[in-house]
């Protein structure tokens, strides 16, 4: 199984997606050859797309803000140029080729913008928002979503770094998991049926234990959803 990680932004966290991954396809006996698909200093190979089984959307830098037409003249937002329009490539080819889609904070926020939906650009000057950067808290989540199924919770704490969040939700997404202050933490698909499994959240999962709820549980059924695929 070949499983792509979308951008590496050049920073140490980013060993730590690649970590993960392998540690839980280790834990579930998968054999899996991770492929980072683009880099500050590698551009995207467009032919890669073709052979993945299934991708994970890394976070990082902000989502450009004209994309979803915010002007932003305080400058809140910090960008990696030319990063979205590589990513935003590989969203296309993985809803084209139905490949399971595991997003993670820039990512669920990039697949919002890309499903028309806005951002908060920074949580700090929004009403009824609490700042969270880098810290522990807890999380209240849709039991009965494909997420309260695979954690088989509906509370338990997460690990998360951001300063923006889900403004308004895309078309044919739905919110499954939030923050005390309302914040969205986790999308999903509104109508599941006939779609390629795909999960996006706002916590980082690769900077967690995989015997917590929502780190581990999320990659068993990412990696489970590629076999199925698969099979």
């Amino acid at each position: 199984m070949r499983i792509g990680l979308s951008f590496d932004q050049g920073t140490p966290k980013y060993r730590l997606y690649l970590g993960a991954l392998l540690a839980a396809a280790d834990q579930a006996g998968q054999e899996i050859v991770p492929l980072w698909m683009a880099s500050t200093e590698k551009p995207l190979e467009s032919y890669f797309l073709e052979t993945l089984d299934g991708i994970i959307f890394t976070g990082g830098a902000d989502v450009e803000p004209q994309r979803y037409g915010f002007d932003d003249p305080q400058s809140l937002c910090k960008t990696s140029p030319g990063r979205d329009e590589q990513e935003l490539v590989l969203l296309e080819s993985a809803f084209q080729r139905r490949l399971p889609i595991l997003a993670i904070c820039r990512g669920m926020q990039l697949l919002n913008v890309y499903r028309g939906g806005t951002l908060v650009p920074h949580l700090k000057t929004a009403a009824d928002h609490l700042l969270r950067d880098d810290e522990r808290h807890m999380i209240q989540l849709e039991a009965a979503s494909a997420l309260g199924r695979l954690a088989r919770t509906s509370e338990a704490a997460v690990t998360s770094s951001h300063h923006q969040a889900i403004n308004k939700v895309g078309t044919g997404l739905k919110a499954i998991a939030w923050h005390q202050d309302r914040t969205i933490e986790a999308l999903t698909w509104s109508a599941p049926l006939r779609k390629p499994w795909m999960m996006a959240v706002q916590w980082h999962p690769e900077r967690m234990s995989l015997s917590e709820p929502l780190a581990g549980s999320l990659y068993q059924g990412f990696l489970q959803a590629i076999k199925g695929r698969s099979s």
